[in-house]
């Protein structure tokens, strides 16, 4: 398991931090979602600004990694599928960039899941964006050719020794 950077996806609520939280306690290095900084609410507003800081910041997530397997709480990849989703466009060199830098081929995909799902002040999209998103993740791995691995819908501790086995 020579340098294998993988990655939990899915929308909004569907369990990818529990997840990656629960890894971690098992010993395995996992880098958090990255959320922007504080900033004011008129550049909050600006989905580009806040997606070019996201999408920097995970590059370097991506660069800076040098443990045998760690686990990402989203990707590059993300990034450009909620620029999709606004309907945004962003720079052809974030397309580039994450064709060069290659996570594992299997990204593990936590799929939208209503009976989890919570919308609160830090997760702002409702339950109809969220599956919404869903779709979007899904078409922007499988437009960089990745393998979507869906998670069953079971308790945590499952989930996680599901992805653990299929590593």
């Amino acid at each position: 398991m020579k340098n294998q950077k993988i990655i939990i996806s899915g929308p909004p609520s569907s369990g990818k931090t529990t997840i990656i939280n629960e890894l971690r306690q098992l010993g395995y290095d996992c880098k958090n979602e990255i959320s922007p900084p504080k900033i004011n609410l008129e550049i909050k507003k600006n989905k580009y600004i806040v997606s070019e800081f996201l999408f920097s910041e995970r590059k370097k997530q991506y660069i800076h990694t040098d443990s045998q397997v760690c686990f990402y709480d989203r990707s590059l990849i993300d990034v450009i599928a909620y620029m999709n989703f606004w309907n945004e466009k962003y720079p052809l060199d974030w397309k580039n960039t994450a064709h060069n830098l290659k996570y594992h081929q299997n990204v593990f995909y936590a799929p939208f899941w209503d009976s989890i799902y919570q919308q609160n002040k830090h997760r702002k999209e409702t339950m109809q964006e969220a599956e919404k998103i869903d779709f979007f993740l899904r078409q922007s791995f499988l437009d960089f050719n990745y393998n979507i691995i869906e998670l069953p819908k079971i308790d945590i501790s499952e989930r996680t020794n599901f992805i653990i086995n299929n590593i």
